[in-house]
């Protein structure tokens, strides 16, 4: 006869079978009731409340299925000592669940099922080498194998490929790659190129990286175009070969591109001067001009040595001239020739603040910094070779200390700023690694070079983004950059920096502050027709010739091209730095603006739409839906990004796949390799 456990309460009886409360127990997922520590002798009609009588004292206990607070209470404050079994059954329990899932896991029925292809894993195997930037020979490694054979639940390695069937892949999505960027290439009006070299393992690379901004979405897109070996000295004449290579392996017109970007290297400068269709073109019909369109430098600096161009030199090559004439004729043969070229702002804003500042003479300044650098430059260097100086500082101050780059100035900013904002924890680290002090002398002086600096390096870092920049942004940056230095009058240890950078600015960007040199129309157009900027930056002298130079292009592009719909997103976070062109005394305020006589006949419909675009107190680059005209030329000349940096960005990558140990990697599978993430990169 079964046996009945009745349990009295205030509102009704509850009668539970005991066999269904041993079942109940067998079943719990919780430690707790197992038996060992509570049995469960009463349970609520809708099964939340629970009572168990505790196995040590006997005494009831009740609480809610869901929650074990009230029966672990009990444990530690009347049965302190079962703690540490508790805490142990709890382990077991989840170590016994996790098992009996992964066996589970084991006996799902798409573990040992056949519905992955051989191709599929063939995929995965070369998407994850290529995007992980691993040698081919990755696939055939025993830990590999095991790792694929496991999570697919093959028996053998039949279906696993090896280096040939990844060597055959690579090639065959480096064709599927040339194809798809040859077609998205061909389908816009303007595309821009950046370009550099390269140098690892004893050899040299001359990358290329193409941008175009898509005329529906808006959305600027970037691609490589490759990553050729250059052999040789890195003359002018093997540049414009190895670029002219790459640009005929997809297809690409010159009159489709914009401009090439590249840094300020005499080589670079020597084969546009030389090669490009600009250049060749006025040779003719414009040799002493001084207006519009002329060289790209202002002086014959045509080293082939890659040095960055001094303006303070002139210096000229001697050439063979049965080189010369050979030359000619191989250009002639192969139809060699370069598309316009500009260099790049970012990077001479760099030699701004490195070989430019460096040059400064006055003694005060000298010494002052000779004496606080001398000091960081002690930190830095103990932080980088010592791992006990580097933990001692990171104790005493929470952070690490970024230590700067010979080649990056921003990190030298950044380094000296970091130092500034935790001044009373360096401080107590020099005491400790028994380093000379900085003087007060000395923080005053740093204050005022990252006050200096910091507008320099807001500026780099505006031109250097990829995504949002345009060249349009190059005048307004520089202007601006200009006046908040000229603002900075209560300055006392780093005056002659300010003043020192001031004129290295108008000296190596004169085309932006003089507007009638030749090589400020493609600024000038850039930065007016960016609904961001339009005329606010142009300076009152040369407001009517800006307007001109806008809308005799706005009527050249007339007859062009055709407008299409388009949208896209507003940028005003810029508004404090650009703040200062609207409350300078620099250029005209709108009402004197619409006072200048302009020599155009506003009977041009195109004429009307661009004054009307002027008019407009809408930054947002949607509006250029409303103003076509203006949209085409902003299409053509805001394509060309003002910096190489994605070309740099470019070798990040080739360092990361050509590593030391891989210095037998063919030329052209490394190429391959490049584009190959690119386009993965572009999938996710």
């Amino acid at each position: 006869m079964e046996q009945f456990i009745v349990r009295s309460t205030t509102k009704k009886q509850t009668v539970v079978c005991e066999d269904n409360l041993e079942s109940m127990e067998a079943k719990s997922k919780c430690y707790l009731f197992d038996g060992k520590f509570f049995k469960i002798i009463n349970v609520s009609d809708d099964g939340k409340n629970i009572s168990a009588e505790c196995q040590y004292c006997f005494k009831t206990v009740n609480g809610q299925k869901s929650s074990t607070g009230n029966f672990l209470s009990h444990i530690k404050f009347k049965h302190s000592y079962l703690m540490e079994q508790v805490k142990a059954a709890k382990t077991a329990k989840a170590v016994k669940k996790n098992v009996q899932s992964f066996k589970k896991q084991e006996t799902l029925p798409f573990l040992h099922s056949n519905k992955i292809s051989k191709q599929k894993i063939i995929d995965l195997t070369f998407a994850y080498i290529v995007e992980e930037m691993r040698p081919l020979v990755t696939c055939e490694k025993p830990a590999f194998k095991r790792l694929v054979k496991g999570l697919c639940g093959l028996d053998d390695a039949t279906s696993l490929p090896d280096r040939r069937v990844m060597s055959k892949e690579l090639n065959n999505k480096y064709i599927s790659y040339i194809t798809i960027l040859t077609d998205l290439i061909a389908k816009q009006n303007f595309i821009c190129t950046t370009a550099d070299i390269w140098s690892c393992n004893n050899k040299s690379y001359l990358g290329m990286t193409c941008h175009f901004i898509d005329e529906h979405t808006y959305v600027r897109y970037s691609y490589i175009l490759g990553c050729r070996r250059i052999k040789g000295s890195h003359t002018y004449f093997n540049i414009t070969e190895t670029m002219n290579e790459i640009t005929h392996t997809y297809n690409i017109q010159n009159s489709k591109i914009s401009h090439t970007v590249t840094d300020n290297a005499s080589n670079f400068g020597k084969a546009f001067r030389t090669y490009s269709l600009k250049s060749i073109g006025q040779e003719s019909l414009n040799i002493n001009s001084d207006n519009w369109f002329g060289d790209e430098t202002t002086c014959d600096d045509d080293h082939n040595t890659g040095e960055e161009i001094d303006y303070c030199s002139a210096d000229f090559d001697t050439i063979d001239w049965s080189t010369m004439v050979q030359n000619s004729e191989d250009m002639e043969s192969d139809d060699i020739c370069l598309p316009d070229h500009i260099t790049c702002s970012a990077h001479t804003l760099s030699l701004i603040a490195t070989v430019d500042v460096d040059k400064i003479s006055d003694k005060c300044y000298t010494i002052n910094s000779k004496s606080a650098f001398s000091k960081l430059c002690s930190f830095w260097n103990l932080l980088s070779r010592s791992t006990v100086a580097s933990d001692r500082v990171y104790d005493i101050c929470g952070c690490k200390f970024p230590v700067p780059v010979v080649t990056r100035w921003n990190s030298s900013f950044d380094a000296v700023k970091k130092i500034i904002a935790h001044k009373e924890t360096v401080i107590s680290s020099f005491n400790d690694l028994k380093l000379q002090q900085l003087k007060k002398k000395d923080w005053s002086f740093l204050e005022e070079y990252c006050l200096v600096m910091e507008p320099l390096a807001t500026s780099l870092d505006k031109i250097q983004a990829e995504k949002s920049c345009f060249l349009g942004y190059v005048a307004p940056t520089i202007i601006s950059l200009r006046l908040l230095l000229i603002q900075q009058t209560n300055l006392t240890y780093c005056r002659c920096l300010a003043l020192s950078i001031i004129n290295s600015l108008e000296k190596r960007f004169n085309f932006i502050f003089d507007l009638e040199n030749i090589k400020s129309k493609p600024y000038i157009i850039a930065s007016i027709s960016h609904p961001k900027f339009k005329l606010s930056w142009v300076p009152a002298r040369y407001l009517t010739i800006c307007k001109n130079i806008f809308l005799s292009e706005c009527n050249s592009m007339n007859s062009v091209m055709n407008s299409d719909s388009i949208e896209y997103y507003s940028a005003d976070s810029d508004e404090e730095f650009y703040g200062i062109l609207t409350q300078s005394k620099y250029s005209l305020g709108h009402s004197a603006a619409e006072s200048v006589h302009l020599n155009n006949d506003t009977s041009n419909g195109t004429t009307v739409q661009a004054l009307s675009y002027f008019d407009s107190k809408n930054k947002d680059l949607s509006m250029l839906n409303t103003f076509p005209s203006v949209k085409r030329v902003f299409f053509k000349y805001n394509t060309t990004l003002p910096s190489s940096a994605p070309v740099e960005r470019l070798f990040s990558s080739g360092s990361q796949i050509l590593t030391p140990r891989r210095n037998r990697l063919q030329d052209k599978t490394f190429e391959m390799l490049l584009c190959c993430r690119c386009l993965m990169k572009e999938n996710c």
